[in-house]
């Protein structure tokens, strides 16, 4: 049975793509909200929606990450 759960890749505001995460944690560092957390695996280590509710919108998670692993949802 899978683990995967949709509503850990994205907000009412964010989208996250963790196959493109290089799992540097910046997006956590800036969250003033404490959205995300981090998925450490054997193969593979990335961030996942943990509190989507709190996330606000300010979109700071998107301007720290250098990977492109966040979008804004249109």
């Amino acid at each position: 049975m899978s683990s995967f759960n949709p509503k850990h890749i994205h907000t009412r505001y964010i989208q996250v793509n963790t196959k493109q995460c290089i799992a540097c944690w910046k997006c956590m560092e800036v969250c003033p909200k404490n959205v995300f957390t981090g998925i450490n695996l054997l193969w593979h280590n990335h961030i996942k929606v943990v509190n989507a509710g709190n996330c606000i919108g300010c979109l700071k998670c998107i301007n720290a990450c250098s990977s492109g692993v966040l979008m804004k949802v249109k």
